[in-house]
């Protein structure tokens, strides 16, 4: 399973983000383990389809950073936690922007 997290705003893909490692990055991704729990804690990332799409609103955000926090400790260093905090940058930008969603894809 490869699933890959994207901001879009007016229907256009934000692309060269600041990374929280340093650079830039346009997609969040390598955080696939944690996915696919039929977890209640986890409403949200429990709806990601490894083969297909969902998209969350601003309003999720909230509600996505929560989880993005309780998964942290659980994973992995290295690009599974830097896909985790890419996410979380995008959550963050996503709640305070009009017309933006996070796009789930699956492979």
């Amino acid at each position: 399973m490869n699933v890959q997290a994207s901001l879009w705003q007016a229907g256009k893909q934000l692309i060269g983000l600041p990374d929280p490692a340093g650079g830039t990055f346009d997609a969040a991704g390598d955080f696939d383990r944690l996915l696919g729990r039929e977890d209640p804690g986890l409403p949200l990332l429990s709806r990601v389809d490894p083969y297909g799409e969902v998209q969350f609103m601003p309003s999720d955000m909230p509600q996505l950073l929560a989880e993005i926090e309780r998964l942290l400790p659980s994973a992995r260093q290295g690009p599974e936690r830097r896909g985790l905090e890419r996410l979380r940058t995008l959550a963050e930008a996503c709640a305070t922007m009009p017309d933006a969603s996070i796009a789930f894809e699956g492979d």
